[in-house]
């Protein structure tokens, strides 16, 4: 869609990536829109988004994740442990109907404890925003966001961008990325641009890049598809 493509391409947005990633070719891995309804109790339980992507090094790759709505402490906003990106922690999968991770992996809670206790800090980082602002957070950083117990739907839309240096260590078949900026570089297909807004065509190739995504992702699991 226009709307997204442009919002990944926002030339404020990709400059604090470039600088946070320390690198001028970037490219787009995958976006969603994380929509937490009113009232509905889903949630995102603590992890770490590198868990089964395989992108490395993970120090060139981050999520920016824009507000389109108010995303507040009362309808779920991230929330962020620091200096929790050091290393890969354990996972466990809890399936639920509640959580809205695919997978329902979490962080073990003594493994949790452990990490916040390194941090220096009794509670975690609330990222409050409003409509517009948007807040980046590093591949490996420890977060979650609790229910919407307000009376407006908290609605954002996640961009993960990364170096185009970065590779899938785990992949089974080759994947496709956006390139947002400067070289592609020679470890993924360059998603096509839109010629038709929800065309045929383009839902036929975003169809594409989707089965390719969630080969890799989803290699080692039952589950086929994300929620």
């Amino acid at each position: 869609a226009n709307w997204a493509r442009d919002l990944v391409h926002n030339p404020t947005l990709v400059s604090a990536v470039k600088d946070a990633l320390n690198d001028d070719n970037i490219l787009c891995w995958s976006t969603d829109i994380n929509a937490k309804f009113s009232g509905t109790g889903g949630f995102y339980s603590w992890h770490q988004d590198s868990t089964y992507s395989g992108l490395e090094p993970s120090d060139k790759v981050l999520t920016a994740w824009v507000a389109l709505s108010p995303s507040k402490k009362e309808s779920g906003c991230l929330r962020f442990i620091p200096q929790s990106h050091s290393e890969q922690l354990p996972h466990n999968e809890v399936p639920s109907d509640s959580n809205l991770l695919s997978l329902g992996q979490v962080i073990p809670q003594d493994i949790l404890d452990t990490v916040i206790a390194k941090s220096g800090e009794i509670d975690p980082l609330e990222a409050e925003l409003e409509p517009g602002q948007a807040s980046l957070h590093h591949w490996k950083c420890v977060h979650s966001s609790g229910v919407n117990s307000s009376d407006y739907d908290r609605i954002g839309f996640a961009i993960r961008y990364m170096s185009a240096s970065v590779k899938n260590v785990k992949s089974v078949c080759r994947e496709r990325a956006t390139l947002v900026c400067g070289d592609p570089g020679d470890s993924w297909d360059i998603e096509p641009d839109i010629q038709e807004e929800y065309g045929d065509k383009e839902w036929n190739e975003h169809k594409i890049s989707m089965e390719l995504e969630r080969k890799n992702y989803f290699q080692d699991s039952q589950l086929t598809h994300f929620k």
